[in-house]
């Protein structure tokens, strides 16, 4: 299948994503289900955050004047939605505190969607052609389906994502 998108278009399909899940999350009070949905919340931030480190920050730091400040700022960024993600996996999901954790890891994500959506889009927009935009994007893509792949290891991929230090 062909790849359609430029990587601004893919990423902002990921942030609609996070945001439907999470409403799901919010609109249901099935335990299974909300955990499942917390899950899914987890693997979106995996996947998304792997398309953005391995193709979105070297754009920047080639395209935009301040990319190379913007791409150092990210590690603590990153470290702080990594913890969220691990109280939310040690708390039992019938407690407040994994409630609180999903609301933290989605009030993460909310963040980081408008800093990209008002910021950094519009400025790669213009910084890079439609043509490296696509060629990104369907490198992203294929970043995104690796991050994740079903394959032996999947469990051990999340688990280092997790802990890298």
């Amino acid at each position: 299948m062909a790849h359609k998108q430029d990587v601004l278009e893919l990423l902002m399909d990921d942030h609609r994503e996070a945001e439907r899940v999470y409403a799901a999350y919010e609109a249901t009070r099935d335990l299974a289900r909300r955990r499942a949905l917390a899950q899914q919340l987890v693997a979106w931030t995996v996947r998304h955050v792997a398309a953005r480190e391995a193709h979105l920050h070297p754009a920047l730091v080639r395209s935009l004047p301040d990319g190379e400040l913007t791409v150092a700022a990210w590690p603590a960024r990153r470290a702080a939605v990594e913890a969220t993600v691990r109280d939310m996996e040690a708390a039992d999901p019938t407690t407040a505190a994994f409630d609180n954790a999903v609301q933290a890891l989605m009030g993460w994500i909310q963040g980081h969607i408008t800093e990209e959506e008002t910021e950094t889009f519009p400025r790669l927009r213009t910084a890079l052609t439609a043509r490296e935009r696509f060629d990104l994007g369907a490198r992203a893509e294929q970043a995104r389906r690796r991050a994740l792949d079903p394959g032996p290891g999947v469990l051990d991929r999340l688990r280092a994502w997790l802990t890298r230090g």
